[in-house]
């Protein structure tokens, strides 16, 4: 088939454009401008966004005469083919045609430069034909890809992906002839005679020559196929074959690059298997195709196991077909298991699950119909684990555990728990029995069963919330920072519990800025809240009290630094006390020192750890963060910090600390003094 050229359509807009830029590129004549116009239209095509893919090909033709130029193409991309002529010839043709002979596109204009595209439907090589038609003369021609195949404009008038033109050699193992493959007996082959026309999406392109299997279903079935290779081999599914957009799986290496592996959930009808090769690997091979027979998705719902909330169970999605799909995680199209629970009354769902692979959760009303899905869940911290809550109504729930698009399968663990819409009360739950801060510890909430108690004036209206008593002796900084959370909180603290006028502050804990306020002795209460009624769950929070009297006692005796004399420390056995602008906040193990100045003075700190991530930072006063003047994490490495910088004369305090969070150990520090 011959690929039409009309006017006004994008092929001849585009070659009509690069024929502007030739005529242009042109002007100055002679066959010394070759080589400039060359270069003229290799910048135009890349400030276009097309790649040079083509080598520069040259030579001199007589009147009437052509040369025949191969050029590898891929399949899917669109190629700019573009040959130029010395000055004196009138006409000069390009013609871009398969091995076969089919043409795929020319130049449609009588000038001394041609261009052509073509948008090949298979990866091979092609044959571009430079023709002299009136004059004769030097030539110079290449060819650019990365065009879009441009709509409504396709060789023969096929739509995107069709095969204009037979594959080139044809015979068995081609799209042409291919092999038949039956499930359960193993095929072997070598691929090394084999055309090289198709190739999958998971080889980045190449041109290994290939084999090309086919069988039918008659029913919607679970299909598998392994093979094992003395090369790089690859293999990959297609509902068409030769058409890459009809690929429905590809693996290279499973694990080793001598072994691939496939599957996927297929509908009745003709498929293609194809043995591959990464770049030109080729080889001997065997493969095996397994396919098993589904049950209705009835059938399947009919007997979905069913849940006890509270009650862990455990699976396998490995081995299993894909009968549902989710809104989340690329429609999880992977193998699934289905299971069921019964809502008595109005309730709080809690679903969690843990993967060994990327795992997905999703959630119906109805098990067959996906329309009736309330929630979907791909990744909860990671890929390992997901998370669904939500409010329901009564009735019957189909719970699905599920993987990331398509061949995510394996072993997991899920658990669904219920609790009434209102909650039953959890602890900490009221300003009667609120929950006690422990120092050092952590705090560990839960509001899956807790009632709506509290509120602020952030958030928290109608949303489950937990308390926590906080007792100060003392003028005291409490920080506090939420390292983990099930759903997206507020937290408030206040003065008298469940007064609003008495509240302190009142933050979005999910914004996961760190809260930080100074109070007088006193008694108060810290509340954990949720920003709306299906924001529950539980939450790990840093809370630390800091006695200010006590670290105003600590940089009152903090060391005096004696400038060119190195100080040794360890700051293992410290706690965090001080924090920073940099270093992940600087919020491990401490040690501090002062720094007297008596004129101004440049000020060379440089501190080297021996066994953690450090850091290091100066304040004007040592309590008050908002003085800081300089923070340094890593010079050249985490193992050094150094800060470089001119005081004037008064009391600094510099400070010895680690990255984020954990990190303590020995270092030494060098103070040094010049002149500003």
């Amino acid at each position: 088939m011959k690929a039409r050229s009309r006017a006004g359509t994008p092929i001849a807009r585009l070659t009509a454009q690069i024929s502007t830029i030739l005529a242009i590129a042109s002007c100055g004549g002679g066959s010394t401008q070759i080589d400039p116009r060359f270069v003229t239209v290799h910048n135009t095509m890349a400030a276009m966004g097309l790649v040079q893919s083509g080598e520069i090909s040259q030579g001199s033709l007589s009147e009437g005469a052509e040369t025949t130029i191969r050029m590898p193409m891929r399949a899917g991309d669109c190629y700019t083919v573009v040959a130029l002529a010395q000055e004196g010839v009138r006409d000069l043709d390009v013609v871009v045609r398969d091995a076969s002979g089919n043409e795929l596109g020319r130049d449609r204009t009588q000038d001394p430069q041609a261009a052509a595209q073509v948008c090949p439907p298979y990866a091979g090589e092609f044959e571009v034909v430079v023709r002299m038609v009136r004059g004769s003369g030097t030539w110079i021609a290449s060819a650019w890809s990365g065009g879009a195949r441009p709509a409504g404009d396709f060789p023969g008038g096929e739509e995107p992906g069709a095969i204009v033109s037979r594959p080139p050699h044809g015979g068995p193992g081609t799209c042409e002839e291919p092999y038949p493959i039956t499930a359960g007996t193993a095929a072997r082959g070598d691929t090394t005679s084999g055309d090289s026309v198709i190739t999958g999406t998971c080889l980045g392109g190449g041109n290994a020559p290939e084999h090309v299997y086919s069988f039918t279903l008659d029913q919607r079935s679970m299909v598998s196929a392994v093979m094992n290779s003395v090369f790089d081999g690859s293999l990959y599914l297609l509902g068409a074959c030769g058409e890459s957009r009809s690929e429905i799986a590809c693996n290279d290496d499973a694990p080793s690059t001598s072994r691939s592996e496939i599957g996927a959930t297929l509908e009745p009808g003709l498929y293609f298997l194809v043995v591959d090769g990464f770049g030109t690997a080729a080889g001997e091979y065997e493969v095996t195709l397994t396919t098993t027979a589904m049950q209705s998705v009835a059938e399947m719902c009919g007997g979905a196991t069913t849940l006890s909330p509270g009650q862990p169970v455990a699976g396998t999605t490995a081995a299993r077909a894909d009968y549902f799909q989710g809104t989340c995680a690329g429609q999880t199209r992977s193998g699934d298991q289905v299971y069921a629970i019964d809502v008595a009354q109005r309730s709080r769902m809690r679903v969690r699950m843990q993967s060994t692979y990327d795992g997905a959760l999703h959630v119906r009303r109805d098990c067959a119909d996906a329309s009736t899905e309330i929630a979907c869940n791909d990744d909860f911290r990671d890929t390992r684990h997901s998370l669904i809550t939500a409010t329901v109504d009564p009735g019957r729930y189909y719970v699905f555990a599920d993987g990331y698009a398509t061949g995510a399968t394996g072993d997991y663990s899920l658990m669904a728990e219920l609790a009434p819409a209102t909650g039953t009360g959890a602890a900490s739950d009221t300003c009667a029995s609120p929950g006690a801060h422990v120092a050092g510890q952590d705090l560990i909430a839960d509001t899956f069963t807790a009632a709506d108690d509290l509120a602020g004036s952030c958030g928290g209206q109608g949303a489950p919330d937990v308390v926590y008593r906080l007792d100060v002796r003392s003028r005291t900084r409490i920080r506090a920072r939420f390292l983990d959370q099930e759903f997206a909180p507020v937290v408030y603290l206040q003065s008298a519990c469940g007064t609003q006028t008495s509240e302190l502050f009142c933050v979005d804990g999910s914004a996961g800025a760190p809260i930080d306020q100074t109070v007088q002795p006193g008694t108060y209460f810290l509340v954990v809240d949720g920003q709306n009624a299906d924001a529950f769950g539980s939450a790990q929070i840093s809370l630390q009290l800091d006695d200010l009297g006590a670290l105003d006692q600590s940089c009152r005796s903090a060391p005096q630094i004696r400038p060119g004399r190195q100080i040794t420390g360890d700051t293992t056995g410290s706690t965090d006390r001080f924090q920073a602008t940099c270093a992940g906040n600087a919020q491990s193990p401490d040690l501090v020192y002062r720094l007297q100045l008596r004129r101004r003075q440049r000020v060379r700190i440089s501190s080297e750890q021996t066994d953690f991530d450090g850091a290091i930072y100066v304040r004007s006063d040592c309590i008050d963060a908002n003085t800081e003047v300089a923070c340094n994490d890593d010079a050249g490495d985490n193992r050094h910090s150094m800060i470089e910088v001119v005081l004037d004369p008064g009391n600094y305090f510099v400070f010895v600390d680690g990255y984020a969070t954990g990190n303590q150990g020995r270092f030494t520090l060098d103070v040094d003094l010049s002149a500003p």
